[in-house]
């Protein structure tokens, strides 16, 4: 039962993030424009890289003290 509420979450959250991206996306072309995708998807993978990087540290540090 556990699995099954958990794959159902899953499937919400999935679903809630493409309706949320799809939303900030047509707001970006409102605001500013289709002349300016190019810095804004510089921008958004340089806030990935960022953030990968980040999560990335955070799970090897949690690792590392669940050997010790």
């Amino acid at each position: 039962m556990r699995l099954s509420t958990l794959i159902v979450g899953e499937l919400i959250l999935l679903c809630a993030s493409i309706l949320v991206f799809r939303s900030v996306w047509t707001l970006l072309d409102e605001y500013f424009g289709k002349s300016n995708l190019w810095p804004m998807l510089i921008l958004g993978v340089v806030f990935t890289v960022i953030g990968l990087v980040l999560v990335n540290y955070e799970v090897k540090c949690e690792l590392q003290k669940k050997r010790q």
